[in-house]
């Protein structure tokens, strides 16, 4: 993990840090492991393994896999027996290693299919809102939804990797292509109509409210990511350096079809709206790194990227093919950008385990065009087409491990952030009259902002008896502001002020082959805007707490976990008609062996 801006080397969306998740690699000798667990509560079953076997001198094979099957939730639609949060599917991924003199070279194919759990929400809509004169709300985990909920993902991908021993410096190449294609489904009005029908009775909703409950939406995705990756890096005494290319290639396939219940006065039984995206992007980037002194280093780095994007989108009657909504719904649009990325960092050991530093580096979001319109009736339509939002930030910090088993680190960062993307809402809610089905979020530039933030963690083992142990804290605070256009003076959203956390591990040998194991992990956050706008509801605070025991007999180990131990239920999201909930507690068991 690498914190601070990395859009010099890691290119866009990398403005807060970067996740780097390196898949393991075939190994030449017969070894392997695999895992099983169970959770009570939602009745979930999973699988994961992987296996490694030589094949002859300097050529290895790596097959893995995972399995998925949960077929209970915890949000559930009656109406159609199913929960919304199941979960069912594989994963299986085969690799090849060749290693021959200076050449490594590694070939992937993966394959994943996969259902996942689906968009759910509860509406709570107050009693004296206007249209809903008893008020309604739906029970906390059971939404009588006509829709049946649903929502797939399949990606078939294959990958080669190449390096090459140059003799003094090291060449990687790195070739991608992945296909994804996605499926969900959703009920606009979240209602169905023998549930509209008893609220209706039960003078919880109003007779002439204009409800709906057959409009429903159904998205299809099918996107196909072609990338190539190409840098070469060395190392002399006081000199570190890397410089490279990196191509990537996208096209995606978008529909969105609308139902909705003919009538006289507009006998359409709906729409689909059919899209499609084409991304291009060129990278050159490099860096190169000094040590003036035995303790004094300076890095650069330095990041040009060229963007272009092109979409094509159309509405049509669903019963007759014919064009629908207007000119507005006929889009033909295309962005070009460039960006040039930077990074510089001064760094100063001020003992042997103990570095202080200052950098300041730039990055940027990728804009590009929201591809899910809105209703015609929506007070507030998606806008299409959305820019870059640059960045520039500077961070100072101090990090080492000054003492025995230990490790620190803390840092202080501002940002200064132009064309803020943001998420917003059309305006639709169940209560609008002139828009009365479920809002389409979508994104757009709200303005210039400015964030920052205090971070600090430290991370301490020690000896318990014949056992040992190792505790790792984190805490930060964050905030920032809109500090101009329309959402001028707001506070960024989704961004809590505090966040922190404790990681508890604990080992003790009972026999030469057999330790007790145990770990609890408190985690929290507090403060906070949910949204960015004037009326916004603030975060929920929560404290959440997960443990596990086991016990480990040499290559097995068998553990009880309790996710969300105490139960915790906190709002996820809340809207002006709409809750989104947290997961209750799961309690199961895993095993795990190894050869």
């Amino acid at each position: 993990m690498l914190r601070g801006t990395q859009g010099a080397l890691y290119g866009r969306n990398a403005v807060g840090g970067a996740i780097n998740i390196i898949s393991a690699e075939p190994e030449f000798d017969l070894s392997g492991w695999a895992s099983a667990r169970y959770g009570f509560e939602n009745n979930s079953f999973q699988m994961q393994g992987a296996a490694n076997v030589p094949l002859g001198d300097g050529i290895a094979m790596r097959l893995s896999g995972d399995l998925v099957e949960q077929d209970k939730g915890f949000f559930f639609n009656p109406d159609n027996g199913v929960y919304f949060d199941r979960q069912k599917g594989h994963g299986l991924r085969g690799q090849v290693r060749l290693k021959r003199g200076p050449v490594d070279a590694v070939i992937t194919a993966e394959t994943q299919r996969l259902t996942t759990p689906s968009i759910h929400y509860q509406i709570y809509i107050p009693a004296g809102t206007p249209g809903f004169p008893g008020g309604y709300i739906q029970d906390r985990f059971n939404y009588p939804w006509s829709t049946p909920p649903r929502a797939r993902q399949d990606v078939d991908g294959l990958q080669a990797v190449i390096r090459v021993d140059l003799g003094g410096a090291d060449l990687t190449s790195t070739t991608s292509f992945r296909k994804r294609h996605s499926e969900y489904d959703l009920d606009n009005d979240a209602i169905s109509p023998a549930e509209l029908a008893r609220a209706r009775a039960a003078g919880q909703i109003g007779q002439l409210t204009p409800l709906d409950p057959n409009t429903a939406s159904y998205v299809v995705d099918t996107t196909d990511n072609f990338s190539q990756d190409i840098h070469v890096s060395g190392a002399s005494d006081r000199l570190t350096w890397l410089i490279g290319g990196e191509m990537l290639l996208l096209d995606s396939d978008f529909s969105v079809t609308t139902t909705r219940t003919p009538t006289l006065a507009n006998p359409s039984t709906g729409t689909i709206a059919p899209a499609r995206l084409h991304f291009e992007s060129y990278a050159a980037y490099g860096s190169l790194g000094f040590d003036l002194t035995d303790s004094l280093n300076i890095t650069g780095e330095l990041r040009y990227t060229h963007d272009s994007r092109s979409i094509t989108a159309r509405l049509y009657d669903l019963g007759t093919g014919l064009p629908a909504g207007g000119p507005s719904r006929i889009i033909d649009d295309s962005i070009t950008a460039d960006n040039l990325s930077y990074n510089a960092t001064l760094s100063y050991k001020l003992a042997r385990e103990l570095l202080a530093y200052a950098k300041v580096g730039s990055s940027y979001r990728a804009g590009g065009f929201n591809t899910r319109l809105s209703d015609p009736r929506a007070p507030s339509p998606v806008q299409v087409l959305f820019g870059n939002e640059n960045s520039t930030s500077y961070e100072v910090g101090f990090k080492g491990s000054p003492m025995r088993r230990g490790y620190f680190a803390i840092a202080g960062y501002y940002t200064k952030l132009e064309n803020l993307i943001a998420q917003v809402d059309d305006g639709c809610a169940l209560t609008n009259p002139v828009c009365p089905v479920a809002a389409v979020a979508y994104l757009t530039n709200a303005g210039d902002a400015e964030s920052w933030g205090i971070e600090a963690e430290y991370s301490q083992g020690f000896d318990l008896g014949e056992g040992s142990g190792r505790l790792a804290l984190s805490g930060s605070r964050q905030g920032g502001t809109v500090k101009s256009g329309r959402y001028d003076g707001l506070d960024l959203a989704q961004v809590p002020d505090w966040l922190a956390s404790a990681n508890l591990n604990l080992r003790y040998p009972v026999t030469s082959n057999v330790s007790l194991t145990s770990n609890i992990l408190v985690s929290g956050q507090w403060g906070g805007k949910q949204e960015l706008t004037r009326t916004s509801v603030d975060l929920d605070n929560y404290v959440l707490v997960n443990l596990r025991v086991g016990v480990e007999f040499d290559r097995v180990s068998i553990s009880a976990f309790a996710n969300n131990l105490f139960d915790k239920l906190y709002f996820v999201a809340q809207a002006p008609t709409i809750n989104r909930y947290s997961q209750p507690r799961v309690i199961g068991v895993e095993g795990r062996i190894t050869f």
